[in-house]
């Protein structure tokens, strides 16, 4: 049995109201994250997103939303930016395709049976990738003080653009930023772990509803 070293954070807001999720900073496993309505079932999700043979022991917490590990401080890895490049590059050709795949009906279905947190309001399939555009261009980026681009208007521009933007400025921007704002924290080494998670874990949602939208 294989140790990874796994790091909680509680009462965050993201696959669901005040919730817990833990990560791991692995390379090989980067942008891994597991979540739940607590600390166990957030490491039982992360343990079912690792595989198996493998044993999450936790070695740091933070409690509060859109705060920071000691480990997020520490200055970004050449492998940790290579990596992020790469997930977020391999993500991005399947949710591109994906969408130009999609009729402008299947663009818009909505699966009435998703349980979504209080403060989402991305349903269909194309809010869903609108989300995923405006979380890495106008929220991630800017939260670290980073430049915020303007939406352009047709989706699979955006996508593109998006994309080229966010791999411009991941390769580009300084290893050691620390911005503590509005009672968040972010630095660069959480911008690029949440990069590399975010599309391609909304991608698991994105597949299920364009499979839906085809029946």
């Amino acid at each position: 049995m294989t140790d990874v070293r796994a790091y909680v954070e509680s009462g965050v807001q993201l696959a669901i109201d005040d919730g817990t999720a833990a990560w791991v900073f692995e390379p090989e496993r980067w942008g891994r994250c597991g979540q739940g309505a607590d600390e166990a079932a957030a490491l039982r999700d992360l343990g079912a997103e690792l595989g198996a043979d493998l044993r999450c022991v936790v070695v740091e917490r933070v409690v509060g939303d859109e705060q920071a590990f000691e480990r997020d401080l520490v200055p970004a890895a050449g492998a940790e930016r290579a990596a992020t490049l790469k997930l977020l590059e391999e993500s991005r050709r399947e949710t591109a395709a994906l969408i130009s795949s999609c009729s402008p009906a299947m663009l818009d279905f909505d699966d009435a049976d998703r349980v979504l947190p209080s403060f989402a309001a991305w349903r269909t399939v194309r809010q869903l990738a609108w989300h995923i555009v405006d979380t890495e261009s106008r929220y991630y980026l800017p939260s670290l003080g980073l430049p915020y681009r303007e939406p352009l208007e047709n989706l699979a521009d955006e996508l593109e653009q998006s994309a080229e933007h966010v791999r411009r400025t991941v390769a580009t921007m300084p290893a050691d930023l620390v911005r503590r704002v509005d009672g968040e924290v972010w630095t660069t080494v959480k911008v690029l772990r949440r990069l590399a998670w975010h599309e391609r874990s909304e991608l698991r949602t994105l597949r299920r509803l364009v499979a839906l939208a085809l029946r």
